[in-house]
């Protein structure tokens, strides 16, 4: 009995971590049928270890590490290379592969010492040869890791040159100092997702379940990745989010880790040389070191990316979210010293039951919305003409303000609870201060392409500005907050095999 509870015990934990393991590759776009059969080989060599007579009568665990092992190693090892690996670990697939050499070498050579026979003379001969095998591999570990550094800095010196070529394109401009308050729409590239995870939230789309159907439902579209550059006179160049970094557009592999690559698309994130946060604050007529301080709406990788081009600034975000809402680190390494968690001292503000009067003066507000992290906040800048309010998460696009809709995929539980409170108290003061205008992280409709970036071209809308932002929201959505017909979104798929489909509004 309590070699059977044992068995169950090793059953347990292996079986989930092959499921584990197929969820990952599932995530990494391979496809099903070959999925299906890797998974029957797991399912065989895990059964067939523990319980070998389930394969038949003459079926021994050397036998099936021989016929079903093997194809599970050599497959495993292709799906690795195929989907994970990266040049950064081949210094450390030498050194494991030299280790087990090695390992091997010292069994071979214990077992061999108990045996004067021909036996023991061949396990001896094999010791040697799988200690040599180690110490080659051993030395072309600590040989490869020149080379692969190399590389990245080539690649890296590529990036570089293609940024400098942007910033001297022309069409650059003088930055403007007169006093005003600007506010500049930064496109900092896209980010490739779900059609569900970002528009299908009232269909199931929520929680472990919503999470789990990204990895079956390919429906993929690219929505903009936004931050925003605030000039202003008293309070100096500030960014609301930074959006992502090159070399997450463009070495995502290299600057993850094993681990977080493992749990992440390789081609999440497309980022042209000219969309370089870099390159959009030079040729606004800013340096990224004049940079002051940075509003972190939330902690997602998409909107910290940037905080490695701002070792200087302020980051303020909620101590919430650097607690419990930080899934990648990297984007903070350089400025972790720097953070500033803003108490939300400073009273109420409309439906908002706390507020964050963060200068003192009014000028700039920072408001609690958790749900979509569990720090997640919202900006709101005082313009000389009316008010902004940079919504971050919250609500990704125009068309998510109609919440009875229109919803993108939320976490579940108390956390949906709590987005959706936020996005009511959004709409309130949106409806109680006309004056008021959102500004979205990812809006992918006319609102953001068209309207906001020619509204914001020189980074003072003016009432006229602001007033046609609030007169379009107005054809979008009835006072009651619905959709008006032609604005409900829908998916259309590529005209011909696998890519990007595309959003229409009818």
């Amino acid at each position: 009995m309590l070699k059977i509870l044992g068995k169950i015990g090793l059953l347990v934990p292996a079986l989930a971590t092959a499921t584990v393991w197929l969820v990952v590759l599932r995530l990494k776009n391979v496809p099903v049928p070959l999925l299906g059969a890797y998974g029957l080989l797991l399912i065989g060599l895990v059964a067939g270890l523990l319980w070998p007579g389930v394969l038949g009568r003459r079926v021994t665990r050397r036998r099936v590490l021989t016929f079903v092992g093997v194809p599970v190693g050599l497959g495993t090892l292709a799906l690795y290379l195929t989907v994970v690996y990266h040049v950064k670990d081949l210094p450390m697939l030498l050194a494991l592969a030299g280790a087990a050499c090695l390992a091997g070498a010292v069994s071979a050579l214990l077992r061999g010492r108990r045996r004067a026979d021909d036996q023991g003379t061949r396990r001896t001969r094999r010791a040697l040869l799988l200690g040599g095998a180690g110490l080659v591999l051993g030395m072309l570990s600590g040989l490869s890791i020149g080379p692969v550094e190399r590389q990245r800095r080539e690649m890296l010196a590529r990036g570089e040159h293609e940024r400098q070529a942007a910033m001297r394109a022309p069409g650059a401009r003088r930055r403007i100092t007169d006093g005003a308050v600007r506010v500049f729409p930064i496109h900092i590239g896209d980010t490739i997702v779900t059609y569900g995870q970002f528009y299908g939230g009232l269909d199931g789309w929520e929680g472990l379940n919503g999470y789990l159907r990204t990895l079956v439902d390919k429906a993929q579209i690219a929505v903009p990745v936004y931050a925003y550059l605030i000039d202003h006179p008293r309070h100096g160049p500030m960014l609301v989010d930074t959006g992502v970094n090159w070399e997450q557009a463009h070495d995502h592999d290299g600057y993850y880790d094993m681990t977080s690559r493992l749990l992440t698309e390789r081609d999440e994130y497309r980022m042209s040389p000219g969309q370089d946060l870099r390159v959009h604050l030079a040729r606004l007529g800013y340096d990224v070191k004049e940079i002051t301080t940075v509003f972190l709406t939330h902690v997602h990788d998409d909107h910290a990316g940037g905080l490695r081009y701002l070792p200087q600034a302020t980051v303020v975000m909620d101590r919430r979210d650097w607690k419990h809402g930080v899934l990648y680190p990297y984007s903070f390494d350089l400025v972790k010293d720097n953070l500033s968690f803003p108490a939300f001292d400073s009273g109420a503000f409309g439906t908002f039951p706390a507020s964050q009067d963060y200068f003192g003066d009014g000028s700039l507000v920072l408001l609690p919305t958790p749900g979509h992290s569990p720090g997640h906040m919202c900006v709101l800048l005082r313009l000389d003409t009316g008010s902004v309010l940079f919504m971050g998460d919250t609500l990704y696009t125009l068309s998510h303000l109609a919440t009875g809709q229109v919803r993108q995929m939320t976490i579940g539980g108390a956390d949906t609870i709590r987005q959706l409170e936020a996005a009511q108290r959004i709409q309130q003061l949106l409806s109680s201060d006309p004056g008021v205008v959102p500004l979205f992280a990812h809006d992918n409709t006319r609102y953001q392409f068209d309207l906001v970036t020619s509204t914001f071209t020189d980074g003072t809308p003016g009432a006229a500005g602001l007033w046609e932002l609030r007169r379009h929201m107005q054809t979008v959505l009835t006072p009651e907050w619905r959709l008006r017909p032609g604005h409900t979104p829908r998916f259309v798929a590529p005209a011909s095999g696998p890519g990007l489909g595309k959003v229409e509004f009818r």
